[in-house]
């Protein structure tokens, strides 16, 4: 396998036709009728998860008995991992779980549980299982990588009338027992995720690309991903136009409503909880305000999981490329904050997460090998990539909480690119931003 291959083989499968999964109203007919033909695409790539504390496990195996301390965000899974090594029912194994030290998804799967059952299985000793980073970065389920087509009609009167996302990927789907094939699709497209529900011609188009890189849930899984090729794609359908991005957001979003939400965080989902957010940080980072040359804001919000998030940065991008982020603005509404203090440190965590993410993280493969290891070709962001000017605001709606560590990150790769096109007229469609803007 070869990531130029993976993205030549995307391209041409987007030439054909995929596996339409959502198809409402008439989209052929409502886009051919449209004013206005708006169509970009975007590529997101494979990303490590990078916890702080790579895997480690503690595992002693005797004849009758197992015993396992893992950090690990599945417990049963490490049970099912330690028995499938030793050959033990799972009632002869024990397993303890530690502080985690990042997970991320990362943990969700228990490959070094089994990796260390088997070594004392094969010693007779108990052992101490630690994986090096270079271990950690090379032997990841990663985060799939893919590229969307993203296509929209637009009438006389500026208004949105008909969708389409059509993604070539490789699903993380791939390893699940008697997985069909025509299931693959549904962990990398949510069926009812914005703007479902919004645009009355509205369709999801799938093409599976198996590639041998090993893929599996990372931070806000999909959501990450189609916040950035969405909320962009909104930004490009307005200077397309020639309207304001902000306030074809805030239509577009609309009033509040419930809509039917049958993936992970319904069953309902309520667009104006999104125009909310917008408004409150277009209005903190003032919006309106006119900027100097080569400075911009951008906007951008999603719903993720049950709560709502969005984010407006503000930009400057020297002559020679240099980028400095001036300012963010970030604000959740998780329904309740029942502990206000984690929900700001959520908020801030994931976004920074985001924007570590989207500046210069890409994992690539070369004849079948990853080639990266450490941090020197995997760079993290550095604390000084971000401003002092960093806002976190909590929006309380309602009495019901939501889980806050997922819905911080989606939307400010987007807010992020958006304020670098509005600061250069260079648009950023394909992730890590890396060295794009150099002149």
């Amino acid at each position: 396998d070869n990531s130029d291959d993976f993205w030549k083989q995307n391209a041409k499968m987007l030439e054909g036709k995929g596996q339409i999964v959502v198809d409402d109203g008439n989209f052929d007919r409502a886009f051919a009728a449209a004013k206005t033909k708006v169509t970009r695409s975007y590529e997101v790539p494979f990303v490590n998860h990078a916890p702080l504390e790579p895997q480690n496990c503690y595992a002693h195996v005797q004849a009758d008995s197992c015993h396992i301390i893992a950090p690990t965000q599945m417990p049963s899974g490490a049970s099912r991992s330690a028995a499938w090594a030793t050959g033990l029912e799972r009632d002869r194994i024990h397993v303890d779980f530690t502080r985690v030290g990042g997970g991320f998804g990362r943990r969700l799967t228990n490959d070094y549980v089994a990796e260390a059952a088997l070594i004392s299985k094969h010693t007779g000793w108990p052992i101490q299982l630690q994986w090096t980073r270079e271990d950690d970065i090379k032997n990841d389920f990663y985060r799939p990588a893919g590229t969307h087509e993203l296509s929209a009609g637009v009438d006389a009167d500026g208004k949105i009338v008909a969708w389409t996302q059509r993604l070539a990927s490789a699903s993380k789907y791939y390893r699940r027992p008697n997985m069909a094939d025509d299931k693959l699709w549904e962990a990398e497209l949510y069926s009812d995720d914005f703007p479902r529900g919004t645009v009355e011609n509205h369709r999801l188009e799938y093409f599976h690309n198996p590639i041998g890189v090993p893929r599996g849930s990372w931070r806000a899984p999909a959501h990450t991903v189609n916040a950035f090729v969405i909320q962009s794609f909104i930004d490009e359908i307005a200077h397309e136009t020639g309207q304001d991005p902000l306030q074809l957001r805030i239509d577009f979003f609309g009033a509040e409503r419930e809509l039917e939400y049958s993936n992970h965080g319904g069953p309902t989902f309520n667009p104006g909880r999104l125009t909310r957010l917008t408004k409150f940080v277009a209005d903190k980072i003032d919006y309106k305000r006119a900027r100097p040359g080569r400075s911009g804001v951008g906007i951008a919000a999603h719903f993720t999981f049950g709560g709502y998030a969005a984010h407006a940065i503000e930009v400057t991008v020297s002559e020679s490329g240099q980028l400095m982020i001036d300012r963010i603005v970030a604000a959740i509404d998780c329904g309740y904050a029942v502990h206000p203090n984690a929900v700001e440190a959520q908020l801030q965590g994931g976004t920074i997460d985001g924007i570590s993410t989207a500046l210069g993280l890409e994992i690539t493969v070369r004849d079948g090998q990853i080639q990266q290891s450490n941090f020197h070709d995997y760079p993290l962001a550095r604390i000084a990539a971000f401003p002092a000017r960093f806002e976190a605001h909590i929006l309380p709606y309602d009495d019901i909480p939501t889980g806050v560590g997922e819905m911080g990150l989606p939307s400010a790769a987007p807010a992020l690119t958006n304020a670098i096109f509005n600061a250069t007229g260079n648009r950023i469609r394909r992730l890590p931003i890396g060295d794009q803007l150099k002149a």
